[in-house]
């Protein structure tokens, strides 16, 4: 029996904050365009509503394994919605777990989710739904066109790398990521690990270029950065 390839799609939160509703238009056609040839599965970030509700926590002096909650669960609303807009080809229900995700991959369908746990972001979500389903590429759709060798809101001078080892994005964003609720960027050190373990290729894109996802994975289009495991 032959089995298609599998590729995970971390989505940010802000994708659901910028024009929304045409963002994720153009990831249905695409979607739909890549199940022919590729096993999908798509992990979605919090967004604004996670970030709204995890403030509001926050100044109630909330514990951050409550206020990973109310992200975890933001995001798992931002997946409802993808789900739901993919229709037929995705699974109607969306995990809680891994081993519920890995229960629902079964079917064969597009599995979306949100997070699963406290302490644990949506990029190491994606990390482990990579590892899970033997995924040799992880897209990162973020709102930055890849990965810079320092902060580009911050530095003029910032240059984007096309190509660069998990090492040397470890050492870029050593100093710059914060483990608190809702402040998850890129890839934390819980999704580098399991990266680099699994040895996970993953390509860093602005989600503005979503549409041209299907030309990325097939043809290697420019754009983005991809981030090579060791």
């Amino acid at each position: 029996m032959h089995f298609n390839p599998s590729i995970v799609i971390k989505i940010s939160g802000k994708f659901f904050d910028e024009d929304g509703s045409r963002n994720i238009s153009s990831l249905r056609d695409v979607v739909r365009n890549l199940s022919s040839s590729f096993r999908v599965a798509i992990v979605s970030g919090g967004g604004s509503n996670a970030r709204k509700y995890i403030n509001m926590g926050r100044d109630l002096n909330l514990s951050e394994s409550y206020l990973d909650l109310l992200g975890i669960w933001a995001s798992r609303l931002n997946a409802n919605l993808i789900a739901f807009a993919l229709g037929d080809i995705a699974y109607p229900v969306v995990p809680d777990s891994l081993e519920d995700f890995i229960e629902k991959w079964s079917s064969g369908k597009v599995v979306v989710t949100g997070g699963f746990q406290p302490g644990q972001s949506t990029a190491a979500v994606a990390a482990l739904v990579a590892e899970a389903t033997n995924s040799s590429t992880l897209i990162v759709a973020t709102n930055v066109d890849g990965v810079y060798d320092k902060d580009p809101k911050v530095y003029k001078d910032a240059v984007m790398l096309k190509e660069l080892t998990i090492n040397k994005l470890k050492e870029i964003l050593e100093n710059s990521q914060s483990v608190k609720a809702g402040t998850y960027e890129l890839l934390d050190p819980m999704a580098m690990k399991i990266i680099q373990r699994s040895r996970i290729k993953v390509i860093v894109m602005n989600y503005r270029y979503i549409s041209s996802l299907s030309d990325l994975i097939k043809d290697n289009k420019n754009i983005g950065s991809t981030v090579i495991p060791e």
